[in-house]
């Protein structure tokens, strides 16, 4: 089965500034490139719950655009800053030189980019940042909780500090339950279509449990899909989900998921401008913002310790508190 890659661009194409965001329809363009099924289950499948928010609560509609195969991602996002869009939302650390090449050109253009840096000096560019360490060093937290063999797994995407600092985090929070746990880490490629290889990610899934690990994570868009199949099949193994709560996919299987809200950064930067309180810079969002926190319900009730919630609780506590300081990965 295909999966859309995990690279999404939301494109918010608004009309004049609006003075009540309940009676304004501003156009709005959901953009992204990919193959196959059109959401992931997980990145870009909470991105349009954003969207979807947006909707219906501030009344304000989209339409989407995917970008085709041999479209040239810049020519996109240019040609709706011409058509006059009042912002545009790109979801992804590969849109970042694409903003930075326009964004003097169109001052009258609000640029948010989710998941990817630029610094701030432009009036009119926003980036959000996940702290994605954090909400893996929770999972991490949990995974060497329920442990068996004290073995477990991550497997990343694309090959890019993003997704090392995924597996910075869930190493660490493991680590501050058992220093001596061993973390299998396994990346599925450098290219982009590394975010659509189920197959492959049930492969390196495999060869993990071939080794002794019961537990593993995945961050790689569509392709984790393929490691939560894998890990189904397999008794007293069990997974990690990622972006959304992916616990239903496979009850009982999925240990649990760590939720990051995209939706929540989609749903403020369309907000934000509707009522004139967007700004530029980077704008952080972690643990205390109510970004990143793994899922209980219903799938996973009778699967999920209670010790690892009490010891998952307390964890995040003492990160609020700043008593326990999670660190990034840093490229050598």
């Amino acid at each position: 089965m295909k999966f859309l890659t995990a690279f999404l661009f939301l494109i918010v194409v608004c009309s004049a500034p609006q003075v009540n965001a309940q009676t304004a329809n501003p156009s709005i363009v959901l953009i992204y490139e990919g193959i196959g099924e059109d959401t992931d289950r997980g990145f870009i499948e909470m991105a349009k719950t954003g969207a979807e928010k947006a909707r219906r609560e501030l009344k304000i509609d989209y339409q989407e655009y995917t970008i085709a195969a041999k479209e040239k991602r810049s020519d996109v996002f240019e040609r709706f800053a011409k058509k006059g869009a009042n912002l545009i939302i790109a979801l992804g650390f590969q849109n970042v030189s694409a903003v930075l090449a326009i964004a003097d050109e169109y001052p009258n253009t609000k640029f948010t980019v989710i998941d990817g840096m630029i610094p701030p000096l432009f009036s009119n560019v926003q980036s959000v940042v996940f702290r994605d360490n954090e909400g893996a060093f929770l999972v991490g937290v949990i995974a060497a909780m329920h442990s068996r063999t004290q073995k477990i797994g991550f497997i990343g995407g694309m090959d890019v500090p993003i997704i090392r600092d995924f597996a910075y985090g869930y190493t660490q929070g493991a680590q501050h339950i058992n220093p001596d746990i061993i973390v299998y880490r396994d990346m599925i490629g450098k290219t982009k279509d590394a975010w659509n290889k189920p197959e492959k990610a049930a492969e390196l899934a495999e060869q993990q449990i071939d080794q002794g690990v019961d537990i593993i994570f995945a961050a790689a868009g569509g392709s984790g899909m393929g490691m939560l199949e894998k890990v189904a099949t397999f008794p007293d193994v069990y997974s990690i989900g990622v972006d959304t709560n992916q616990n239903a996919t496979f009850p009982g299987s999925v240990l649990t998921s760590l939720v990051k809200r995209v939706d929540k950064a989609v749903f403020q930067a369309i907000s934000q401008v509707s009522d004139r309180s967007w700004q530029p810079g980077i704008k952080y969002m972690g643990i205390k913002e109510g970004a990143l926190d793994y899922a209980v319900d219903v799938h996973n009730k009778n699967t999920l310790r209670k010790d690892a919630i009490d010891e998952a609780e307390r964890t995040k506590d003492l990160i609020l508190q700043g008593i326990i300081k999670v660190d990034n990965y840093r490229p050598q």
